[in-house]
């Protein structure tokens, strides 16, 4: 069905910045596949860089995440302390290994 991000192939993102400059979400919907991953993971580093220290989460609750991409975005999650956000519906775990979000007015 055209118009369905939930089953479309195709991964899509939207970088979203909190309104009182936060945090920023990074909301992707579609399929996550390993080989899609190796497009969102420059999206998430780029937004980190120029988030100037504000708190990066990935937002993959809109998206379908295949078993073998879930295990990579585990390590990722760890690896750059990132934390990711997934739907509870789709079977998949409902939260990674993270650091607690920090606000810009706590880590002053």
């Amino acid at each position: 069905m055209k118009g369905n991000t939930l089953t479309s192939e195709k991964l899509s993102v939207v970088v979203r910045v909190d309104v009182d400059g936060e945090q920023i979400q990074i909301a992707a919907t579609g399929r996550v596949t390993t080989s899609s991953l190796q497009g969102l993971y420059p999206v998430v580093q780029r937004t980190k860089s120029l988030g100037g220290g504000l708190d990066v989460e990935m937002d993959l609750s809109g998206a379908t995440v295949d078993a073998d991409a879930l295990d990579e975005l585990q390590i990722y999650a760890e690896l750059y302390e990132v934390p990711v956000r997934l739907s509870p519906d789709a079977g998949n775990v409902t939260a990674l290994p993270s650091r607690p979000l920090v606000t810009a007015g706590q880590a002053a």
